[in-house]
C-alpha cells in the first residue's frame, strides 16, 4: 500500500501564511474598543431618553458621532483581520487619541476610566509593532 504524503500547512502550500495569533489578539482588542464605543453611545442615548437632557441636540449629535467612530474602529479591526495595510494607520491614530483621553483621567480622580482607556491602547500600540504582526500587515 503506497504511503500518502502528509498534508502540509497553508504556509507551505503556496497560499497565504496563517494569521498570527498576535494579529488576531490585536484585532480583537480593537473590536472590543468598537463595542465599548457602542456602549458609550447607548449610555448617551439612555441619558437622552430616560433622563431629562439639558442639551438634547448636543447629546444626540454626540451619540451619532460616537456610533460613527465605533463603525470606523470596527472596520479597522476587520481590516486588521484581513491583513489590510490601510488599517494600521487609523488604528494607530485611534490608540494615540485614546491615550490622550485616558492619561488625564488618572489625575482627574477617575483612575479606573484611565486604566480602561490606557491599557488597551498601549497593548494595541505595542502589538502593532511586534514583528509577527508588523510582517503581516505591511508590504
Amino acid at each position: 500500500m503506497p504511503d500518502r504524503p502528509e498534508p502540509r500547512p497553508a504556509s507551505q502550500r503556496g497560499g497565504t501564511p496563517a494569521r498570527s495569533p498576535l494579529l488576531t489578539a490585536v484585532a480583537a482588542l480593537v473590536a472590543l474598543e468598537a463595542l465599548l464605543l457602542v456602549a458609550g453611545a447607548a449610555y448617551l442615548v439612555h441619558g437622552l431618553v430616560v433622563e431629562d437632557a439639558t442639551a438634547p441636540i448636543a447629546a444626540g449629535a454626540l451619540a451619532l458621532t460616537t456610533l460613527a467612530f465605533a463603525a470606523g474602529v470596527a472596520l479597522c479591526a476587520h481590516g486588521l483581520l484581513q491583513r489590510a495595510t490601510w488599517a494600521r494607520s487609523p488604528v494607530l491614530v485611534w490608540q494615540l487619541l485614546q491615550l490622550a483621553a485616558g492619561w488625564p483621567a488618572f489625575s482627574g480622580g477617575s483612575p479606573l476610566l484611565g486604566l480602561l482607556l490606557v491599557v488597551p491602547a498601549v497593548l494595541v500600540l505595542v502589538g502593532l509593532f511586534l514583528p509577527p504582526v508588523s510582517a503581516q500587515i505591511s508590504r
